[in-house]
C-alpha cells in the first residue's frame, strides 16, 4: 500500500488552551499510533515547543511556516509546502487555504457567530460567514464536533449532512489519574479555596455572569477566590469595566491566568472547591468533561451541545440566568460530586480520543 502523505495545519499547536488546540493533540496522538502507512507533516509556528511525541517518530515531520501571519500563511506558505512534499491530503480547521492542489478535510467546530450575532465582532462574522461556507463547500470533506454543530453547518451552508462527519472532542487519561505529588499549584499561584472557569474570555463564555454571582453571593468575604484560565480572544468591555467597578478586595480575590502548562491543569480541576461553566454557547464543550473526570465537583450550562451531558443531571442551569446560577453555586459549593462508577465509565467510552481518530482515519483510508 502506497504511503500517504497528510499535511496538518497545526499553528494552534503552539497556542495555549482553545478547543481547536485540544482537538488536534488528542486526535493525531492516538491517530499517530493506529497506522504505519501515512507520513504526517504538521505546518507549526515554533518546532521548539511541541508535544514531545511529535519528536521521536519516523513518520511525522514538523515544519516552520516562515510567517505568523494568518494570511500570509493560507495564501502563500501552505500551497508552497503542499506542492514541496506531495501532500496527499490536507487537514484544516475552519479555513481553507487560497487555492486548492490537494484533498482537503476541513474541521469546524462550530457556527455559533452564525446563530448568536450578538455575541460576536460584526467584522468577525461577516469574514468567517464567507471564509467558512466558502470552506465547507470546497472541501473533500467536513468534520465537526458533535450532533448539534453538525446540523447547524448543513443548514447554515446548505451542504449534505453526509459531507460530514461527527469527530467528538475527548478527554486525555491523564485527567482521570491525575494527583497532587508533584506541583503544589495552591503554592505556585498563591492559591486558597477557590472556584474555577477555564475558557478563552471572549463574550459568549459569559464570564461576567459568573463575576456578577461571585460578587454578589459575597463569597470572597468566606475566604473563596475566582479563578479564571484562558486567553484573551474577543474583545470583553463589559467583564472589563464591571470587574475594574469592583472594591479591590474582590479584585484581589480574582485571577486572571494565562499560559498555564498541560500538565497544570488537571491539578487545577483537581483543586477547586467548584468548577463553573456559564458559557452561552458551545459546539461541544471540552472543560466541563475535563474537571469532571479530575475529579472536580462540576456545574455547567444546559444550552446547545452541552445540553448531551448527561452525567451532569441536576447540575445545568440556564446560562441566562443569574439567579439559577447563583442557586446552584449555593447548592454544591459545600458538596463534593457524587460520581457513579457508570457515569465515568460512560465519560470514558464515549469522549476519548481513539472514536474520533477511528473516523478521521477511515476517510483518510477508505479501502
Amino acid at each position: 500500500m502506497k504511503k500517504l502523505n497528510l499535511f496538518v495545519d497545526a499553528h494552534v499547536l503552539n497556542d495555549k488552551y482553545q478547543g481547536s488546540r485540544t482537538y488536534l493533540l488528542g486526535i493525531y496522538k492516538e491517530l499517530l499510533g493506529m497506522t504505519d502507512n501515512i507520513h504526517f507533516y504538521f505546518g507549526v509556528n515554533d518546532t521548539s515547543q511541541l508535544p514531545e511525541y511529535l519528536y521521536d517518530m519516523d513518520k511525522v515531520s514538523c515544519i516552520k511556516y516562515f510567517s505568523r501571519n494568518k494570511y500570509v500563511r493560507l495564501a502563500f506558505n501552505i500551497p508552497m509546502l503542499i506542492l514541496k512534499y506531495k501532500i496527499d491530503i490536507a487537514h484544516y480547521q475552519y479555513v481553507l487555504p487560497l487555492i486548492r492542489l490537494s484533498k482537503e478535510i476541513l474541521t469546524i467546530h462550530d457556527v455559533l457567530f452564525i446563530d448568536y450575532p450578538d455575541l460576536f465582532p460584526y467584522w468577525y462574522r461577516r469574514k468567517n460567514r464567507f471564509l467558512f461556507r466558502n470552506g465547507a463547500r470546497r472541501a473533500t470533506h467536513v468534520l465537526t464536533v458533535s450532533e448539534y454543530s453538525r446540523d447547524r453547518i448543513a443548514e447554515h451552508f446548505s451542504i449534505d449532512k453526509e459531507k460530514i462527519s461527527i469527530t467528538p472532542n475527548a478527554i486525555s487519561d491523564n485527567y482521570f489519574t491525575c494527583s497532587n505529588e508533584e506541583i503544589n499549584i495552591q503554592n505556585k499561584y498563591g492559591l486558597t479555596d477557590f472556584l474555577l472557569f477555564v475558557g478563552r474570555i471572549e463574550p459568549r463564555k459569559n464570564h461576567i455572569m459568573l463575576l456578577k454571582a461571585y460578587n454578589e453571593l459575597g463569597l470572597y468575604k468566606r475566604g473563596f477566590q475566582l479563578v479564571f484560565i484562558g486567553t484573551r480572544s474577543i474583545s470583553s468591555p463589559d467583564l472589563e469595566q464591571y470587574f475594574n467597578n469592583l472594591s479591590s478586595e474582590i479584585r484581589n480575590s480574582v485571577k486572571f491566568l494565562e499560559n498555564v502548562p498541560d500538565n497544570e491543569m488537571p491539578l487545577f480541576y483537581k483543586n477547586c472547591r467548584l468548577f463553573v461553566y456559564p458559557s452561552i454557547a458551545e459546539g461541544f464543550g471540552i472543560p466541563p468533561l475535563e474537571a469532571y473526570a479530575s475529579g472536580a465537583s462540576v456545574i455547567c450550562a444546559n444550552t446547545t451541545a452541552m445540553s448531551d451531558f448527561k452525567f451532569l443531571r441536576g447540575r445545568l442551569f440556564n446560562p441566562a440566568s443569574l439567579d439559577e446560577l447563583k442557586e446552584k453555586i449555593i447548592e454544591f459549593i459545600d458538596f463534593q460530586q457524587e460520581k457513579s462508577v457508570n457515569d465515568i465509565d460512560l465519560v470514558k467510552q464515549f469522549y476519548n480520543w481513539k472514536v474520533p481518530a477511528e473516523v478521521l482515519l477511515k476517510l483518510l483510508r477508505p479501502d
